[in-house]
């Protein structure tokens, strides 16, 4: 068994994910290395039919402490921990990786979904929402489009960007007196942001653009203020900007970061902004329009960097930051919990988000066999409830949750594929056959301690003059636990 060199292999793979989500040609080099993937692979493979195996790095807390459902131990001075859960008898090293039954206090326990492919995309899948039967979607190729979620099928598809579409709001106009040569009455708006410098207002009623406001720099974030005609958009140069939409003006500007804003949420008045190089702030919202910082996670900021993705519910900001673990951060004291996301050493959280009953979704991606997957748990208590996997689900980059009319879940992420992953009703479930019938799985090793610190060394691992591996498809038939 050699843990080092899985260990190794992992890392390349990961730095080859990394590589193929790049906005950018790749170079000779790049190339080469991307074409190892289905090789390194194999050796993951092979090295763990010999029973290779990583140790997550986990200290251990005391007896007593053990005994909290949601006790947390200390491990460092930057007061980052990791969450302990409610003990439910996970397996012993080397014990075989099993599937068990999922809790009977499940809200999702017997719960089936069916995944649909959404086709029309040419490229990566950067922003999705869900408001009512509508599914809207924002890709690199530049187009934004609107889906009719009961039928699966594309209604619109929204032309005007001419760079990738980064972000997606919509826009909660009520309370405020509307001009109806701007804003059509009894219509449903959009806004999108682009690298392309410009946010672009859609209506969602007939697909057409109404407006758009130039900003002299990449958007990267946007976020409406409810009630207003007002959006906050985040720039790749670390700017934090507010927009009147009646005016197209730049009301306030502020630089928040060296490195461009990542993640924008508000809550209750609160602006929770958070960029790639790890650093969480919070602003106070103060009409007619501006920012005044309260909050800066300084401390935290080497556990975070490469910010993707903020969910704030309450006190705590869960965080994504393309690591192994899922951060939970309450952010007035600057503590930091680890929440275990992946069973191996490695892996990407991408995304993450809460349900109107307070389930908390986060993807994960298996680094040895390509596949995503999604975590469910408890957004109140941190326990984990199970996982939704499927074979085609890729690298898992943005997601948004919410629930039908008959108050099943309709969830959607986006990637290399537009999924929309819909539960399914009991009678109807029990019936199915669709091989995209997939189930809530629930895998005993994400009861284990979540590392200490993220295993992310990015050093180059390459010798000098690989051979490539001939290259080809990947075909999928990954089934990520074992059921028994």
């Amino acid at each position: 068994m050699d843990t080092a060199e899985l260990c190794k292999l992992r890392k390349k793979l990961r730095q080859i994910e990394n590589l193929e989500h790049l906005q950018r040609e790749l170079n000779a080099s790049e190339i080469t290395k991307v074409l190892q993937k289905l090789d390194l692979r194999r050796q993951v493979e092979q090295l763990l039919a010999l029973g290779a195996e990583v140790k997550p790095l986990v200290r251990h807390a005391p007896p007593e402490e053990e005994q909290k459902p949601t006790a947390c131990t200390s491990q460092s001075t930057r007061r980052t921990e990791t969450l302990k859960l409610k003990p439910q008898s996970p397996p012993t090293n080397g014990a075989p990786k099993k599937t068990l039954k999922i809790p009977e206090t499940s809200p999702l326990q017997s719960s089936a979904f069916l995944v649909h492919h959404l086709e029309g995309h040419s490229d990566l899948v950067t922003c999705v929402l869900i408001h009512g039967t509508s599914l809207i979607s924002g890709s690199w190729d530049t187009s934004v489009r609107v889906w009719d979620i009961p039928s699966c099928s594309e209604q619109r598809t929204l032309c005007g960007h001419t760079g990738a579409v980064t972000s997606l709001t919509l826009l909660s106009l009520g309370g405020e007196t509307l001009d109806p040569d701007i804003w059509p009455p009894d219509e449903e708006f959009v806004a999108s942001g682009s690298s392309d410098c410009s946010i672009i207002v859609w209506s969602l009623t007939t697909g057409r653009p109404l407006f758009s406001v130039y900003t002299y720099s990449d958007v990267t974030s946007l976020v409406n203020v409810p009630k207003t005609q007002l959006v906050i958009s985040g720039s790749d140069g670390g700017k934090i900007e507010i927009w009147d939409l009646r005016t197209k003006q730049n009301v306030h500007s502020q630089l928040a970061y060296e490195d461009r804003v990542t993640a924008l949420q508000l809550r209750s008045g609160l602006l929770f902004s958070g960029s790639s190089c790890g650093s969480l702030k919070v602003w106070k919202f103060s009409p007619p329009g501006s920012l005044s910082l309260i909050h800066s996670s300084d401390d935290l900021t080497p556990s975070l960097q490469g910010l993707r993705s903020i969910c704030v519910i309450g006190e705590t900001a869960y965080v994504a930051n393309q690591g192994v673990c899922l951060k939970a951060v309450t952010w007035q004291q600057d503590f930091l919990a680890r929440l275990s996301n992946h069973t191996s050493g490695t892996g990407f959280v991408d995304a993450v988000a809460v349900t109107s009953d307070d389930l908390l979704v986060a993807s994960g991606f298996n680094v040895d066999q390509g596949h995503g997957y999604l975590n469910v748990r408890s957004a109140k208590t941190g326990d984990y409830l199970g996982t939704l996997s499927h074979p085609d689900a890729p690298r898992i980059l943005c997601l948004a949750v919410s629930r039908s009319g008959s108050g099943l879940c309709c969830w959607v992420t986006g990637g290399r594929e537009l999924l929309l992953w819909q539960e399914q009703p009991k009678k109807k479930m029990m019936m199915a056959q669709d091989v995209n019938l997939v189930r809530l799985q629930f895998c005993s090793d994400f009861l284990n301690a979540a590392p200490d610190t993220d295993d992310d060394d990015e050093a180059d691992l390459w010798e000098e003059n690989p051979a490539p591996a001939p290259y080809q498809r990947e075909t999928p038939g990954w089934q990520w636990c074992v059921l028994v």
